[in-house]
């Protein structure tokens, strides 16, 4: 992972620390640079995407926070994706102070795709890393198995929590991360599980995200998420992994009639629904694409840049 000295600064947002991490300003900017505001996603810490970031800190200022619930920042008991929305409102007004693109991963996309609808002022560009949520569950019709859905994911997201397992080495914990995500580099997954974990009061290494925080998605609705989608004026380019199955597959794994792909052009259609929008698949990527293909990541952002908003590589 690039070296990259960041500034850690904390903003409070209705009693929820926030963990910001900061370059600051580039000693040499490109001419009229935005600031790029990299947004990751649930279970997962601003530090996992500095190999994506920091390749840009010579020309550009970058900000990465901690979404609540996660890494440094505070766990909270509220995790609608309007609170997350709103942290992102005051992180730009309170502590960037002029509008930014954003790079959001998963769960960080779909809050920017949201974000840029209501408050497109502050946001010149946006780059959707498999941030536009999972393919289409097939629609039986059936009501009664659709809340049957809906219960199990309202019961098993608001569970009471279980004793965090202890990983006991962070090199164990990056051990973990690897057999994940296979397609990691050994030397990313131990950068990562340093950042990602943490000792709790009885001194056991356990992933610093909060397990509540997945209550965000209690209600997945594409549909809804469409209503924003059509709304959003600024550039857009969607990126998404052709092995990104291998990830919905467990998270829907239960239902014997899906197999975690997303229908032919069934991508293209929701990158199309962004007034300005455009896709760009990764052939060899899953969902977690900064980790398998981080140099590619890079470069697609680098000409995003400068042929969508004008920026000189």
């Amino acid at each position: 992972m690039a070296a990259l000295d960041l500034q850690a600064h904390d903003l409070t947002v209705r009693g929820v620390r926030l963990r910001i991490y900061d370059s600051g300003a580039p000693a040499t900017p490109a001419p009229q640079a935005p600031v790029l505001l990299f947004l990751h996603g649930l279970r997962d810490v601003a530090h996992s995407l500095l190999p994506v970031a920091a390749p840009f800190a010579d020309r550009h200022r970058l900000v990465l926070p901690d979404q609540r619930g996660h890494g440094a920042s505070d766990r909270s008991d509220a995790y609608a994706m309007e609170h997350f929305i709103h942290d992102l409102y005051r992180v730009i007004e309170d502590h960037v102070q002029e509008p930014v693109v954003i790079i959001g991963h998963s769960l960080g996309g779909q809050i920017a795709s949201r974000f840029a609808a209501v408050f497109g002022e502050l946001v010149r560009g946006l780059v959707l890393v498999e941030g536009l949520g999972p393919p289409a569950l097939p629609d039986t019709g059936n009501e009664a198995q659709w809340l049957a859905g809906y219960r199990q994911r309202l019961l098993s997201r608001f569970a009471d929590d279980a004793p965090p397992r202890d990983l006991g080495t962070v090199e164990a914990a990056a051990g973990r991360l690897k057999r994940n995500n296979p397609r990691l580099a050994d030397t990313a997954a131990l950068a990562i599980a340093r950042q990602a974990t943490r000792r709790d009061t009885d001194g056991r290494l356990v992933w610093a995200f909060d397990p509540h925080a997945a209550s965000v998605f209690v209600r997945a609705d594409v549909g809804e998420g469409e209503r924003f989608w059509r709304q959003v004026q600024c550039p857009t380019l969607v990126i998404s992994g052709d092995l990104a199955h291998e990830y919905w597959l467990g998270q829907f794994g239960q239902r014997p009639d899906f197999d975690g792909r997303y229908a032919p052009g069934e991508m293209d259609a929701r990158a199309a629904l962004f007034p300005r929008g455009e896709h760009c698949p990764f052939h060899h990527s899953g969902h977690m694409v900064h980790y398998d293909e981080p140099e590619r990541l890079v470069t697609v952002i680098r000409e995003f840049l400068h042929h969508r908003l004008g920026v000189t590589p």
